[in-house]
């Protein structure tokens, strides 16, 4: 496994999925994808790495109930089933939509993380560097009073706002939605990536996209709002209105 020491690349963000069989891995490695349904889809999809824990039904296989294999994201569509399956055109959710993640190739941890106490694991958003340092399944969870995607979230339900969670733009994964009388706000709560290219950016004239890093989440909450709302202002909607306090 590569060590990485570059502190941007340590704050990436990472999406821990579920593998239920030898199957799902296989298919994982070979096809490079990984679906989600989007009405049971975690509160963020984005992310710039996948990590796959494999649940107890891999039997007796060392790599049972651990994360040992994680993969950077390469691309974020939105689908039916039966587009993703096309083989099963008859199942019952066939026309239900799922988001459907494409990665590179898969990279093995050099110290695989175990799940001593956990045994029904869900979806994990966490970072690289919890990924790459935690000894246990648990050490990856961010208290949510911590998490910067979070205390935006209930900054913005403060501010009398009404985001909107998991929204694709172009391909573009997008943590957090506002709409305006002119189009749509696109915040995604990640350090931009070093090269954006032509593929990564948003086309559609009805959004505008906002990256705001992490370490500014953490630091500059209020910069952070009152650049939100100068976007919304752009796109004809209004500032953000601090609740008033009730009267004595």
């Amino acid at each position: 496994m590569t060590t990485y020491s570059d502190p941007v690349q340590q704050r990436r963000t990472v999406l821990v999925a579920v593998l239920n069989n030898a199957e799902d891995l296989r298919h994982a490695a070979a096809e490079g994808w990984y679906r989600i349904p989007q009405r049971s889809a975690p509160p963020r999809v984005g992310a710039d790495y996948l990590a796959f824990y494999q649940t107890g039904a891999f039997g007796e296989e060392p790599e049972a109930q651990t994360i040992t294999y994680y993969a950077a994201t390469r691309r974020y569509r939105l689908l039916t089933r039966r587009e993703l399956l096309p083989d099963e055109e008859n199942h019952p959710r066939a026309q239900d939509f799922y988001f459907r993640i494409e990665f590179g190739p898969l990279q093995r941890l050099e110290s695989p993380i175990p799940s001593a106490t956990m045994r029904r694991v869900t979806f994990i958003h966490t970072s690289f560097d919890r990924l790459l340092h935690a000894n246990d399944l648990r050490d990856l969870f961010i208290p949510t009073q911590e998490d910067p995607f979070h205390r935006l979230w209930d900054a913005l339900k403060a501010n009398r706002l009404r985001p909107l969670k998991n929204r694709l733009v172009d391909e573009q994964p997008v943590d957090i939605t506002l709409r305006a009388r002119g189009g749509n706000l696109g915040i995604v709560c990640a350090d931009p990536p070093t090269v954006m290219t032509q593929e990564r950016r948003p086309r559609s004239e009805r959004w505008e996209l906002l990256w705001l890093p992490i370490r500014r989440l953490d630091n500059d909450l209020d910069g952070c709002l009152r650049q939100i709302g100068a976007s919304l202002i752009t796109l004809g909607g209004s500032v953000l209105n601090q609740p008033q306090p009730a009267p004595e």
